[in-house]
């Protein structure tokens, strides 16, 4: 067990009807930290890093922290780049180690979304790397990529029966109406959509946006096939709001490495939560 691409992982959770969580880390502490959860609980992971957050570090110096991390790990972990819109970026992340890419193409012409997609898998599957793909319109904003209210749309079954033909992508991320970001007003999904997708696809669904829904739509869409399910803003709220409460109650108190034990204390927690739930733990 330790570094693995996402086959595997998602292929189980399929059959077993649970969900895998895909957490977004920002750095070695947030790293560390959710695998540190995954290995108290005894269940494969995704750590899920945005591009913004690769530029940050460089793709050299984010591996060279975090494959130590993964390689070390006592349970499945692959390391999962999220949201590339960029085909020669996806490639040098393939190159620098990541185990599993998305390329999202979803804001391109369905054509022109397949043959990036159809390229990456290629490039990736001579490489024992796994690719995500996604169709439709996720409202709010995922680095760089921004969908207002109005533009959202969800994914066409036609087109995503064609998407899925010619990529064959590893897995498949089909808008239904989920938000990145904090939700604002009612959350509206389209479960039947999401169902009549799980029917036809032979690689396991992705659910993004998955900060801030409910329990009882979490239980329904993994109970519909989601097999992996992205979690984002709840890690970057736990470790900010963490920092804040350590210096609101210790305002005389310098000393980093408290700060930072109690910052990841705190995006434990919310790891801890969420892998309990999607893997039905009691």
């Amino acid at each position: 067990m330790s570094y693995v691409n996402m086959d595997g992982i998602l292929n189980n959770a399929r059959k077993k009807k649970i969900a895998v969580g895909a957490f977004n880390i920002v750095n070695y502490l947030t790293a560390k930290a959710v695998v540190e959860v995954a290995e108290e609980l005894d269940q494969a992971l995704i750590l899920q890093t945005s591009v913004k957050t690769v530029k940050a570090f460089g793709i050299n110096e984010m591996m060279g922290f975090l494959k130590p991390i993964v390689d070390n790990a006592k349970v499945d972990v692959a390391i999962h780049l999220d949201h590339s819109t960029d085909v020669e970026f996806t490639k040098a992340c393939i190159d620098g180690g990541w185990s599993s890419v998305m390329y999202d193409g979803s804001q391109l012409p369905l054509a022109e979304n397949i043959k990036n997609t159809r390229e990456i898998v290629e490039y990736a599957r001579s490489r024992q790397v796994t690719v995500e793909g996604e169709l439709g319109a996720i409202v709010g904003v995922e680095d760089d990529i921004y969908v207002k209210e109005g533009d959202s749309a969800h994914a066409n079954p036609a087109d995503c029966r064609v998407f899925l033909s010619e990529t064959e992508v590893n897995a498949f991320a089909p808008a239904i109406g989920t938000a990145h970001g904090v939700y604002k007003g009612e959350i509206k999904l389209d479960y039947d959509l999401f169902a009549e997708i799980n029917g036809f696809s032979k690689c396991p669904l992705v659910l993004h946006g998955g900060t801030g829904l409910s329990d009882e739509m979490f239980h329904r869409l993994i109970a519909l096939g989601a097999s992996k399910v992205n979690i984002s803003t709840a890690i970057k709220i736990a470790y900010c709001q963490g920092m804040r409460s350590f210096i609101a109650a210790n305002p005389d108190k310098n000393d980093p490495l408290k700060l930072d034990a109690f910052t990841k204390d705190a995006v434990k927690k919310v790891v801890k939560t969420h892998i309990r739930f999607f893997s039905q733990i009691e």
